[in-house]
């Protein structure tokens, strides 16, 4: 969502009875705040998919197991 609609978003989410729910507000632009559904469709899932990239590390490869005599 964009910034006009924080206010929106916080009263949903405590009707929901989730005030505390996470919630992600991508900066005002001309495409962010009047694109069509699918163009905003495709600008949360590349927000989505960044978010995931920043926040979750990639994992690192098992270590080898060596035998200790």
């Amino acid at each position: 969502m964009t910034e006009r609609f924080v206010g929106l978003a916080q009263a949903t989410h405590e009707r929901a009875r989730m005030p505390d729910a996470p919630m992600v507000v991508l900066p005002p632009s001309e495409e962010t705040e009047y694109s069509n559904p699918e163009r905003m469709a495709a600008i949360v899932d590349e927000a989505l998919v960044r978010f995931a990239d920043t926040m979750v590390a990639p994992a690192q490869p098992p270590e080898k197991l060596k035998a200790r005599a």
